[in-house]
């Protein structure tokens, strides 16, 4: 095949995938070895060999390796309610803790999750294998919303919420601003519904530690359009998984289309400055730095410390004898004077 038909193919949308992350993905080799391979002759592609690792293909294409045909990886969008006590880690745990990874063992495909829930936390968890979709759900700019419902101890303060919906610096990090509902408040504890668009870790439980308020429950109701209530399927019980709807799935790439049409057509930001304030800060550019001070301070090394202290302790001998040589009187003066 030539070279301008597999250019013309690399320039296609963003719905098909380099050749290589196909072959690297049905675990033939590693990439770079994948890469060798490409190159080699080895893949085809609808049976017409390629020779670029960066060739896009797309789900209808037929990959081949060697003649044989790859199995290619299969997308999974899933929706788990994660238990309290489970860890939100796709890694083997020592001392049998329990890991997400449970709930999917009959699914050969390596899953990661969108977005983790600590391990006191429960709730909806995103799962899949698609590293674009789980990017849209974790990257704040896409905005998506995630609710919780916290349970806290004690009668909360709206005022003091409020404060802090706006945005807090905590331990020099900062949160961003976040919208809350009061679901009741009783003498004893309180339950508050908080939408926020980020995930920082354990945002949620260090803004109400911050407030002097202690979490009793912790629970995700919705990432995005994934809901633990489904019209159709009911209420998602805890440790168990569905398929999310194509429904579902089309809000989160719909959201992302929108959000980078949005970043494609806003105007550069320019700064502005009062005129004032520019002239201050020409001048304090224009302003040469003193380096006379530095110079002194900058500490020497070596022999040139050792000549610095002889200079020193010579000039500290030299007073000391000019100061003798003052004071003291001689000889001579002393019989002049005491009439010897």
């Amino acid at each position: 095949m030539n070279k301008t038909e597999n250019n013309d193919n690399t320039e296609s949308n963003d719905d098909n995938i380099r050749l290589v992350k196909v072959i690297t993905e049905a675990g033939i080799a590693s990439r770079r070895r994948c890469e060798e391979i490409i190159k080699n002759g080895r893949i085809r592609v609808n049976n017409k060999v390629i020779l670029d690792p960066a060739f896009r293909v797309n789900e209808s294409d037929t990959v081949s390796c060697d003649r044989e045909i790859i199995e290619r990886e299969t997308k999974h969008y899933i929706a788990l309610y994660k238990p309290k006590g489970v860890v939100s880690t796709t890694k083997y745990l020592p001392g049998g803790r329990r890991i997400i990874t449970e709930f999917f063992k009959d699914i050969k495909e390596r899953l990661f999750y969108a977005g983790r829930l600590d391990s006191e936390s429960r709730g909806i968890m995103v799962i899949t294998n698609d590293g674009k979709f789980a990017n849209i759900i974790t990257h704040p700019s896409y905005e998506i919303m995630k609710v919780y419902d916290v349970t806290v101890t004690n009668k909360v303060d709206p005022e003091k919420i409020v404060e802090v919906s706006n945005g807090v610096t905590i331990k020099n990090i900062h949160y961003s601003p976040f919208k809350f509902m009061i679901l009741s408040k009783g003498r004893i504890q309180s339950k508050i519904r908080i939408t926020i668009n980020e995930g920082k870790n354990r945002e949620i439980r260090k803004i109400f530690d911050f407030l002097g308020y202690k979490i009793i429950d912790l629970e995700r109701i919705s990432v995005g359009s994934v809901h633990k209530f489904h019209a159709g399927l009911g209420t998602l019980e805890a440790g168990h998984t569905r398929r999310l709807s194509e429904e579902e799935i089309a809000f989160f790439f719909n959201q992302k289309e929108k959000m980078d049409e949005i970043i494609k057509n806003s105007p550069k930001r320019e700064r502005l400055i009062e005129p004032n304030k520019q002239k201050e800060e020409e001048k304090a550019r224009e302003k040469k730095v003193d380096r006379s001070k530095w110079a002194k301070a900058k500490p020497k090394k070596g022999n040139a410390i050792k000549k610095q202290e002889k200079s020193r302790l010579k000039k500290k001998e030299q007073s000391k004898q000019t100061k003798w040589s003052k004071d003291k009187p001689t000889k001579g003066n002393n019989n002049k004077k005491y009439g010897r």
